[in-house]
């Protein structure tokens, strides 16, 4: 598994990048996207500032790359109950909070992230967002809420092909980008 930690002075473009990416993903029924440079959206990334990658311990084996990939689900949507959610590479907003991502994975569709300490609900703690396409259709499942730890976050899951009842039980929660 590959982590990638983005720069600062490259979000802006990574940002661009991400929302053109987000619109090939929403054509495609592929887990994958050529992003134009010849690899393929369907990498991990850290968010940070050292612009290399190497061994966390936590999530696997990283190499270094030449290539920076972004979180695959930058920008704004508005889920079926009326939430908009905006996110960027360091953090998700809802109407539930604000979230500092720390990890990502976009093969495997879940990003890692720090509860703020001014949320109503679990501040502090670590949350897992999973994500999925049904056809062109994207959901996602806030899977782990209250995680001691991101490790403890990153052990969540989500069943992806049960959108009815693979959220813990509850319905996945369907998004479409604004």
């Amino acid at each position: 598994m590959t982590i990638h930690t983005p720069t600062t002075g490259s979000f802006i473009k990574l940002a661009a990048l991400s929302a053109c990416l987000l619109v090939s993903l929403v054509g495609c029924e592929s887990d994958t996207a050529d992003d134009g440079a010849g690899t393929e959206t369907g990498e991990t990334g850290e968010t940070g500032d050292t612009g290399e990658t190497g061994d966390t311990g936590e999530t696997g084996d990283t190499g270094e790359t030449g290539d920076e990939m972004s979180l695959a689900l930058i920008g704004s949507y508005s889920d079926e109950y009326g939430d908009t959610h905006t996110i960027t590479a360091e953090q998700w907003e809802n109407a539930a909070g604000s979230f500092a991502i720390s990890d990502w994975d976009n093969d495997e569709q879940w990003v890692i992230a720090q509860n703020a300490d001014t949320n109503m609900y679990f501040p502090d703690l670590w949350s897992r967002f999973d994500w999925t396409w049904d056809g062109d259709q994207l959901y996602y499942c806030q899977s782990v809420f209250d995680g001691a730890t991101a490790e403890d976050a990153l052990a969540g899951s989500a069943t992806a092909d049960d959108l009815m009842m693979g959220c813990g039980g509850f319905a996945w929660t369907k998004m479409d980008a604004i």
